[in-house]
């Protein structure tokens, strides 16, 4: 995505080119874990989102992606946007 967003191909012809890392995100799958505590601690552990909880909605991902590929957006690309409440920040706070 990086290598081939400032092409010809892709900026040339005013598409803009971006990918979304989602974390855990509220949907059938994860339904039974999010349900009690202990489900909610595990996904806290494996995916630590301090930003609103162990799990976001599924409004969030779809709402970013509607942007991302809306004309509103008219100077993002060549981009990788973590929504995942906080996780990649903790996992690797010195990248980025």
């Amino acid at each position: 995505m990086r290598k081939n967003a400032a092409t010809p191909q892709w900026a040339g012809e005013g598409i803009a080119l971006n990918a979304i890392a989602p974390g855990v995100i509220e949907t059938p799958m994860t339904a039974e874990l999010l349900a009690n505590e202990e489900g909610r601690r595990l996904l806290m552990e494996g995916s630590p989102a301090p930003f609103n909880g162990p799990a976001g909605p599924p409004t969030a991902p779809a709402g970013l992606l509607r942007y991302l590929t809306s004309e509103e957006n008219s100077y993002v690309t060549g981009q990788l946007i973590f929504i995942d409440g906080g996780a990649e920040a903790i996992r690797r706070p010195e990248t980025l």
